[in-house]
C-alpha cells in the first residue's frame, strides 16, 4: 500500500497536459502522414502498370496532393478542439482560484 503523500502527488494535476498543441506542427506531421497512403497508392499503381487513363501525372499529383491536405486538415482539427479543451479548463481553473472563499 501506497503512502499518503506518495498517492497525492501522483494524483496532481499533470503541468504538461495544459500546454497547447501547436497547429503549425501538426498541419506539417498531418501532410506527411497524409502522403503515405497516397504514395503507396502510387508505387503499386506504377507496379502494376496501372497508369490511370491519358493523364497519370494529374492523377497521381491529385491524389498526393489531396492525401496532404487531407491528412493536414485531420490533425489540425484534433489539436484545434484539444486546444479549445485546454483553453476550457484553463478559464474553470482561473474562475475557481478568483472566487472569494
Amino acid at each position: 500500500m501506497l503512502p499518503y503523500d506518495t498517492v497525492a502527488v501522483s494524483m496532481k494535476h499533470d503541468a504538461g497536459s495544459t500546454r497547447r498543441w501547436d497547429l503549425e506542427s501538426l498541419a506539417y506531421i498531418g501532410a506527411l502522414l497524409g502522403l503515405l497512403p497516397g504514395v503507396t497508392h502510387q508505387i503499386y499503381s506504377i507496379a502494376i502498370r496501372d497508369f490511370h487513363g491519358s493523364e497519370p501525372l494529374t492523377h497521381m499529383m491529385v491524389e498526393l496532393v489531396g492525401g496532404a491536405l487531407g491528412g493536414s486538415i485531420v490533425l489540425c482539427t484534433i489539436g484545434w478542439i484539444r486546444n479549445q479543451n485546454v483553453a476550457e479548463k484553463e478559464r474553470t481553473v482561473e474562475k475557481a482560484s478568483s472566487k472569494p472563499e
